[in-house]
């Protein structure tokens, strides 16, 4: 029988539409306890270890997966790497010029397109908010 923890996260993948697969359950799990905004190679690093048949191609394929039911975002950097984001509530991200962490922000509001000024007959259909600068880390 699996643990309470396991039960939980297939139950999250069943009602997203997804079956709760090892790779699947294995990558949520991972995702949910490292909210750093990974990339496919950092989550194919962390998992293979324990998982020796895991491959990049299922990472990527999980992660794709996730994102298209809303179990994950992807998050674009200005020089185009795809990360991965476990918080699908709207929200900003403060990346850091010199270590390159991505940190979570506030809620970005539900206006704001209307905030912005967006031209006129223009309707958004996303948004995101990025800052760039120096993380508490670095900055001292």
């Amino acid at each position: 029988m699996t643990d309470p923890a396991t039960q939980a996260l297939a139950a999250t993948l069943r009602a997203h539409g997804l079956s709760p697969s090892a790779p699947r359950l294995a990558i949520l799990r991972w995702l949910a306890g490292h909210p750093t905004h990974p990339t496919v190679d950092e989550v194919y690093r962390a998992l293979h270890p324990t998982m020796g048949s895991l491959s990049r191609t299922t990472v990527y394929n999980v992660l794709h997966a996730f994102v298209e039911h809303g179990l994950a975002g992807k998050v674009h950097t200005e020089d185009l790497e795809l990360r991965y984001d476990g918080c699908v509530a709207p929200h900003a991200h403060f990346k850091c010029t010199r270590c390159g962490a991505i940190l979570d922000l506030a809620e970005i509001p539900g206006n704001l397109a209307r905030r912005v000024g967006l031209p006129k007959d223009c309707r958004a259909q996303a948004s995101a908010v990025t800052f760039w600068g120096l993380c508490p880390d670095c900055a001292g």
